[in-house]
């Protein structure tokens, strides 16, 4: 390969990863406070307000170090909102289906891999989009794309939670 077209090259990818970075960044920077948020609340009904040091040690020692998991914690969350604060699945009745989804389209968007291959061409037309590529449940090799447009959809679903959320929390 010649220096020019090492060059040039160089620049094509990143060019590929900014566009990466401001496709699945910003999503994924806010898609984690949600799920800050919900730990938020299930240490807020385990350590009332004026608790601040054990609420700071419970979610250190028992929501961030032994619940990983985002589904166990939306389980956790979902029984606690279910026992002692249903009137709430009556303001948000499809809060835990939205949030269930957020979690498995962030899990999937974050453990993709951008496409950076060479046979990928100069799309500079097309700005707003990124290929990745997964291995879905069978074991094969996919691509996707995911546009600008579909991210911004997500960040409006995202918002949403968080409006939830934080209306839920200031009732605990």
């Amino acid at each position: 390969m010649s220096t020019a077209q090492g060059r040039n090259r160089k620049g094509l990818l990143e060019k590929l990863y900014e566009r990466d970075y401001s496709i699945r960044g910003k999503y994924l920077i806010i898609a984690s406070s949600l799920d800050s948020l919900v730990r938020d609340i299930i240490s807020y009904h385990f350590c009332p307000p004026g608790q601040d040091e054990r609420r700071g040690q419970f979610i250190s020692l028992i929501l961030e170090q032994h619940l990983q998991k985002s589904h166990s914690v939306l389980n956790i969350l979902e029984k606690i909102i279910s026992m002692n604060y249903s009137d709430q699945l009556k303001k948000y009745p499809a809060l835990f289906e939205d949030l269930r989804g957020i979690s498995d389209y962030t899990l999937w968007l974050s453990s993709a891999i951008l496409d950076t291959s060479k046979s990928l061409p100069d799309n500079t037309e097309l700005e707003d989009v990124i290929r990745l590529t997964y291995y879905d449940q069978s074991g094969v090799l996919c691509h996707r794309e995911v546009s600008q447009e579909q991210i911004e959809e997500k960040l409006s679903d995202c918002s949403n939670l968080h409006f939830a959320l934080e209306d839920i929390r200031s009732e605990i």
